[in-house]
């Protein structure tokens, strides 16, 4: 049986627009060592060197009272 080609988000960007902030990209690590962008933003309507990056974490935060 072939082993489930499984991803997760590690990192998200995001463009600041007057007072908004849109996020226009999430970026996924494949268990084969791959890495794809799902776009939720046309990039040809944004530059994408101006996207802020944010590091995407999945761990739970460690204080209880959330």
């Amino acid at each position: 049986m072939a082993k489930r080609k499984t991803g997760w988000p590690f990192q998200e960007g995001f463009i600041i627009e007057g007072t908004q902030e849109i996020h226009v990209f999430t970026d996924y690590r494949w268990n084969d060592g791959s890495v794809s962008r799902r776009q939720l933003v046309d990039p040809e309507t944004y530059d994408v060197n101006l996207a802020i990056v944010r590091a995407v974490s999945l761990k739970m935060p460690d204080n209880e009272d959330q």
